[in-house]
């Protein structure tokens, strides 16, 4: 092949691989078009009720998945009230949210159930009342009503029945299935459930908390 002819296959091919190369951009470009829209949708989803009330300048998640005899619910308490002995900081100055999954779910379970299931045994805490329910309202009520927004994870309501049934019912769907759907029906006032712990997590550091581990 001469020279001339040599130069006129190159340009020949140089040409063809801009034509591919224009044509996969094209392409590219017409599937991110396609895409575009179905981004914006899932941009454009409600958040969770409760990242709504997430203020002030101050802000934590103190997570659970073992119950620790409260830990998770104390620490909550011990924060705001040092940020307001320490500080002189008021409690709407902070965003405080717990988060309970796994065991320590049981924490927030009313005394109906404490009475019913050996919910106290699983939690190594005696007894058949709730120690961190209404009757020692500092501990759960009283954290609420300053602020303290308490989150329970409904993949963990779900898998209750296996945790807190007796256990020649454990492994029984039926019971479980019922179980847990009481157990939602049954939990202290003020408790908020969510989707899933591990999402929650993920959006309260989007929103500025820090993570605290409460949990064993």
């Amino acid at each position: 092949m001469n020279k001339s002819h040599r130069r006129g296959f190159l340009a020949s091919v140089a040409s063809a691989g801009a034509a591919i190369g224009l044509t996969s951009i094209a392409s590219a470009a017409t599937a991110l078009g396609s895409a575009a829209p179905e981004l914006d949708r899932r941009e454009t989803l409600a958040p969770d009720p409760w990242t709504k009330r997430v203020k002030g300048k101050h802000r934590l998640i103190i997570h659970a998945h073992e119950p620790t005899g409260g830990l998770a619910l104390r620490w909550a308490r011990t924060f705001l009230d040092t940020q307001r002995a320490s500080y002189e900081l008021k409690d709407e100055d902070s965003t405080v949210v717990v988060g309970l999954n796994g065991k320590s779910i049981g924490l927030v379970f009313n005394d109906v159930m404490w009475a019913k299931y050996p919910i106290g045994h699983v939690l190594g805490i005696p007894g058949t009342v709730n120690p961190v329910g209404p009757a020692t309202s500092k501990d759960l009520a009283g954290i609420i009503a300053r602020g303290v927004i308490v989150l329970v994870c409904n993949n963990s309501l779900r898998a209750s029945g296996a945790r807190f049934l007796p256990e020649s019912t454990r492994i029984d769907e039926g019971a479980q299935a019922a179980f847990a759907e009481e157990a939602k029906a049954n939990l202290l006032p003020g408790v908020e459930i969510v989707p899933a712990m591990v999402v929650t997590l993920q959006q309260a550091q989007d929103l500025g908390c820090r993570y605290i581990y409460a949990g064993g």
